[in-house]
């Protein structure tokens, strides 16, 4: 006859430690994850603000307002480059859009093969030359 005392202790131990471990990486890498996409969407913020100042000189001699698209694009890119990030500019009129894409790596979730999460994060800016009026 076998025993099969204890054994129910056992695996009792390894499901709360997996658990555990489940838990622990959904807060330490949800965390990650949350950080990286708010410095992602600071990032395309401030790119896009960059690139809209980058105003057409036709545009502002006649008293409008759009985007030197070559310029803005340039511009993106460059401060993309210095924050280490990646990601795609589309100019439209005096609208800058930047998007921003990477990946937040897991630190624990890796254990159960979840390697990355995606990040993707999109901002627009509006080119101005003055007030405008309501």
């Amino acid at each position: 006859m076998r025993n099969d005392r204890g054994s129910a202790s056992i695996w009792a131990l390894l499901l709360t430690a997996g658990a555990f471990t489940v838990l622990l990486g959904l807060v330490v890498d949800g965390g990650h994850v949350i950080d990286a996409r708010l410095e992602a969407s600071r990032v395309a913020a401030q790119a896009a603000r960059l690139g809209a100042d980058q105003l057409s000189a036709g545009s502002v001699r006649s008293g409008g307002d759009a985007v030197n698209a070559e310029a803005a694009a340039t511009r993106v890119r460059q401060y993309l480059s210095a924050a280490g990030q990646r990601g795609t500019v589309s100019v439209n009129a005096d609208r800058v859009t930047v998007t921003v894409t990477g990946t937040s790596p897991a630190r624990i979730l890796s254990v159960i093969g979840i390697d990355a999460f995606p990040i993707r994060e999109s901002r627009t800016a509006q080119g101005i030359i003055g007030e405008d009026n309501p």
